[in-house]
């Protein structure tokens, strides 16, 4: 057995890198040319639906359907729409949708029996959260749906779309 030279470490290193290098622009050229392909830059958490909606990745074609904030606008001045904040206690207490409900997705066991029993199956509910990259709003959706609400969709856009827009938001000292 030969032992090893300090130029052959340095070929085998420099070809090491060019297989890297040459991997790395194929699976750029494929990626830039699949219609599956991830976005090279910008979120990675949120893509846009066939609505033009923003919405996390994890949103399937069978989900609670998202609104706009538009939409959500106009629910809110509807009666009988009951809107749900799935963030933490500490941030709904900071600020949220006037009116709003907290139901928190990560403390829903605690929450439960005293928000289910304000909800009615036939009235619309919708969730949402702090905003697109928030999927805490999705997940309580499907819960809801799950349970047999079937009038329940999801607001992606969120408190911070809708603060950002100066809708109607309440704060609790």
């Amino acid at each position: 057995m030969q032992p090893y030279h300090k130029s052959n470490l340095f070929h085998i290193i420099l070809k090491s890198i060019g297989i890297v290098v040459f991997g790395s622009f194929v699976g750029i050229i494929y990626n830039s040319l699949s219609p599956q392909g991830i976005m090279l830059r910008g979120s990675w958490n949120a893509r846009v639906n066939q609505d033009s909606l923003v919405v996390p990745y994890s949103y399937q074609e069978d989900d609670p359907p998202a609104i706009s904030l538009e939409d959500a606008r106009m629910r809110f001045q509807s009666e009988g729409t009951i809107f749900l904040d799935a963030r933490f206690p500490e941030d709904y207490k900071s600020g949220h949708i006037k009116g709003a409900i907290n139901f928190p997705w990560e403390e829903f066991e605690e929450y439960s029996s005293q928000v289910l029993s304000k909800l009615s199956f036939d009235k619309e509910i919708i969730t949402y959260c702090d905003g697109t990259e928030c999927e805490t709003s999705l997940l309580l959706a499907r819960e809801l749906r799950d349970m047999g609400y079937e009038n329940v969709k999801t607001f992606f856009g969120g408190w911070s779309e809708w603060q950002k827009a100066g809708f109607p938001i309440e704060a609790e000292n």
